[in-house]
């Protein structure tokens, strides 16, 4: 980062919440908030029809509350809440996830400094396949991989390119994934930082739908897909080692690549 981005003005974050009957997450999520050494200026809350007082746990904690009245999709509801949004920079954090570490803001925020990156989001997993600063270069070399090179439950991202090139709407998921693989094509970076995290609740399994999603990514960007190939993963299905888990993944390739072949 050149010595010019560091003493420049903060730039104005805002977070962005979207929440549908969430009164037993969000009091966990707003605390850890609250908690941050660096605050935001702003907190929207996007409402999908809860009933349960999220909205008056929001508004208690700061925050502001636009209703969304029709049905629940990622892409649409994130550019909803982002069209009402005015700030540099917004953390976009889902309603069930805490950020551990009191220091998660403003260390996004300083990595944002640099603006050549496009957005910065918490590690969700341990795997050091890709580095903590991706660009195209890497992605190209590497591939594409199963998962997020970015996440929407705890990224931040620089409005001004959400602006020129919004979320998706017609994907059903993975909407980060296909921002931030924009993002690296037009010469911006992703970064990721190892802060803690914890997810209050787990949704339901979608290998299948993110095998696919990784599959179709890869032929719309010309990448190649990470992952054993035909031979090796049917070698790995039979393989008495193998978890329940591990299985149904190599399964979800399997059944992807053969649909798009």
């Amino acid at each position: 980062m050149s010595p010019l981005a560091t003493s420049l003005p903060r730039p104005s974050l805002a977070v962005l919440i979207r929440f549908a009957n969430s009164a037993t997450t969000l009091p966990s999520v707003l605390s850890a908030l609250k908690q941050q050494t660096l605050q935001p200026d702003d907190i929207l809350g996007i409402n999908s029809g809860s009933q349960d007082g999220s909205a008056t746990l929001l508004e208690a904690a700061g925050g502001r509350i636009i209703d969304w009245p029709h049905r629940y999709e990622h892409a649409k509801v994130l550019n909803f809440g982002l069209s009402h949004l005015t700030a540099d920079l917004v953390l976009i954090l889902s309603s069930h996830t805490v950020l551990e570490s009191p220091d998660a803001l403003a260390h996004m925020v300083e990595v944002m400094r640099d603006p050549s990156t496009a957005c910065v989001s918490l590690k969700w997993d341990k795997d050091p396949y890709y580095s903590d600063r991706i660009d195209w270069q890497e992605l190209r070399a590497k591939g594409l991989k199963f998962g997020s090179i970015y996440s929407n439950s705890m990224g931040m991202i620089r409005r001004r390119l959400w602006q020129q090139h919004p979320f998706d709407e017609t994907l059903p998921t993975a909407e980060d994934y296909a921002w931030a693989i924009h993002q690296l094509r037009q010469g911006h970076t992703c970064q990721r930082l190892a802060l803690p995290f914890h997810y209050q609740r787990q949704g339901h399994l979608r290998d299948r739908e993110f095998a696919d999603i990784v599959f179709r990514f890869a032929r719309q960007h010309r990448l190649h897909v990470a992952w054993l190939g035909v031979r090796a993963a049917v070698r790995e299905l039979i393989s008495p080692r193998r978890t329940p888990a591990t299985r149904e993944r190599l399964l979800a390739y399997l059944r992807a690549q053969l649909r798009l072949s």
